[in-house]
């Protein structure tokens, strides 16, 4: 065996394990780490000014040891400093609890307000349709009640006409008796008033109904005195009494038209009824209508508030859910950046000896109990 060559290798193995070693071999890493988390002490949430110098003090001079390096005050230090970070990491995660339960909030309160403008559109639908129908009721009465006061001014035209006819009937009927039964006689016998009775007779012969030629010859011999009166004149007077007498038995009689009106009269009371019944049932309907229309006004209110109300709910839930997202971002950086970075400067440097390590703390507690000098002293001393 070549104990030169053994020498040799035993010369060129690694040394054990020490502080410089520790932080030579470490160092790129935890000065990345110590960088990231003096940053972060800048960025803690609820901490005052004197507190953050505090803390950079305590990062500073404890967490850049490795944690078999550090004695009993660095040790409290990196304790204080990452009881610091926990408690901002417990502040955010609160602020997310609450951004979490703000937009839950929002959620549900969308969701009811979507539910609202739903049933605002249902009703508003209903309404149109309520609306629509009303319309098609009011445009039906309408016509039914122009149809029954058309009726009702036939019937009262009809009524008209038969009263008309009643009276001229009854009026022509009598002065034709007049005429045939007292005027003409008088004419003919030559009576000392013939010119009233013959004026009277006059005034009928231009309401009814003659020949013209007899007409013209019966004027002239109607205003001659008797002693003055030819065959001809004579004759034609003659004529005109049989003539009366012929229109007087040719009027139909009184008592049918007297029937005829009674009629008209019937048939006009009940087309008066039937239109103030259609009138009624189109006031109903016309009132109808405007309901229907006042219904479709607040339904079409009643939509636009719930749209309006959901579009403020959906603005508030958008809000909830960024400011839910920056803080989950906020966390999620806080925990993957300044906590894992605690997390790595809290671990044991390479080549660590936890029994040297235990033997190392009980010589620093004897060293302390043995100086005499109290714990807040040595760690300002330290720090």
């Amino acid at each position: 065996m070549d104990h030169g060559l053994d020498g040799k290798r035993r010369r060129s193995l690694p040394s054990g394990p020490n502080k410089k070693h520790c932080l030579e071999a470490s160092e790129p890493s935890r000065e990345r780490c110590m960088a990231d988390v003096e940053q972060a002490v800048d960025k803690l949430l609820d901490v005052s000014e004197s507190g953050r110098q505090l803390l950079r003090l305590l990062v500073r001079k404890s967490m850049r040891i490795c944690p078999e390096e550090r004695h009993r005050f660095q040790t409290l230090g990196a304790e204080l400093a990452k009881e610091a970070f926990h408690d901002s990491q417990k502040n955010l995660r609160m602020t997310c609890q609450k951004a979490a339960e703000e937009a839950e909030k929002f959620q549900n309160f969308t969701k009811d307000r979507t539910k609202e403008l739903q049933n605002a559109t249902e009703g508003f639908t209903g309404a149109i349709a309520a609306f629509r129908s009303a319309k098609t009721a009011f445009l039906q009465d309408n016509k039914i009640l122009q149809s029954k006061r058309k009726a009702l001014d036939e019937v009262e035209e009809e009524l008209n006409r038969h009263r008309s006819k009643l009276a001229e009937v009854a009026g022509c009927k009598e002065e034709l008796q007049l005429a045939v039964e007292r005027h003409m006689p008088a004419v003919l016998q030559g009576s000392s008033d013939f010119l009233s009775h013959a004026q009277a007779v006059l005034q009928l012969m231009g309401r009814i109904k003659l020949e013209d030629s007899l007409k013209n010859a019966a004027s002239s011999s109607l205003k001659m005195a008797p002693e003055k009166r030819g065959p001809f004149d004579k004759a034609t007077l003659e004529q005109l009494s049989g003539a009366l007498s012929a229109l007087l038995e040719a009027i139909p009689s009184a008592e049918a038209e007297r029937l005829a009106v009674q009629d008209a009269e019937a048939a006009r009371k009940a087309a008066s009824e039937a239109f103030a019944e259609a009138r009624h049932s189109q006031a109903r309907s016309a009132h109808c209508l405007r309901l229907a229309e006042i219904e479709v006004r607040e339904a079409q209110s009643a939509e636009g508030l719930a749209t309006e109300s959901l579009n403020d709910a959906e603005q508030e839930l958008a809000k909830s859910e960024g400011q839910l997202k920056a803080a989950g971002s906020i966390l999620k950086a806080f925990e993957e950046g300044p906590m894992t970075s605690l997390e790595v400067l809290d671990r044991p440097g390479p080549g660590f000896d936890a029994s040297k390590s235990e033997c190392r703390k009980v010589q620093d507690t004897h060293d302390q109990m043995s100086s005499g000098v109290p714990t807040p002293v040595r760690s300002a001393s330290v720090l």
